[in-house]
């Protein structure tokens, strides 16, 4: 099903806003879902994500992590002290003074969980959207990031 322009369609800034809007409605749902998926458990999705972050990445830094998200240290930071006192990472010293994150077994096995949770939710949208909307979409959105990422 394509969507055709109309008259009353907005253009320019309406639009983006529009854009924006829409991205903004559809990020919050799929939030939503991923929250519920992780329900009885102690982790959050931003919580899950750095931990699986730490969990593929050993060694990883508080300051690498928060510049790739485009955080600030002091909120990957603060995450990080609540999956430490969780159990699932712990802090060793790096190299030069850098402290580095490292899943333990027991946040491995958390993240594991976590995951499978959330790609369980992820297949109840593709299933809500059916397939070849779902991947369509998916492969709108990495087209925009894509081309976004190569002009900035």
């Amino acid at each position: 099903m394509t969507a055709t322009p109309t008259d009353d369609t907005p253009t320019g800034p309406a639009l983006t806003a529009l854009l924006r809007g829409r991205l903004r409605e559809v990020s919050v749902l799929i939030e939503q879902h991923g929250e519920a998926a992780l329900a009885g458990t102690s982790l959050s999705l931003p919580l899950n994500h750095l931990l699986d972050t730490v969990v593929a990445e050993p060694g990883v830094t508080v300051t690498e992590i928060a510049n790739r998200l485009g955080k600030s240290q002091q909120a990957i930071s603060q995450a990080a002290n609540r999956l430490e006192k969780l159990g699932y990472i712990e802090r060793r010293v790096g190299t030069g003074r850098a402290v580095a994150l490292h899943a333990t077994s027991t946040g491995r096995n958390a993240s594991a969980e976590a995951v499978a949770r959330e790609l369980a939710a992820e297949d109840r949208v593709r299933e809500l959207l059916g397939p070849e909307r779902f991947d369509t979409l998916m492969a709108l959105l990495a087209a925009t990031r894509d081309t976004l990422r190569d002009e900035a």
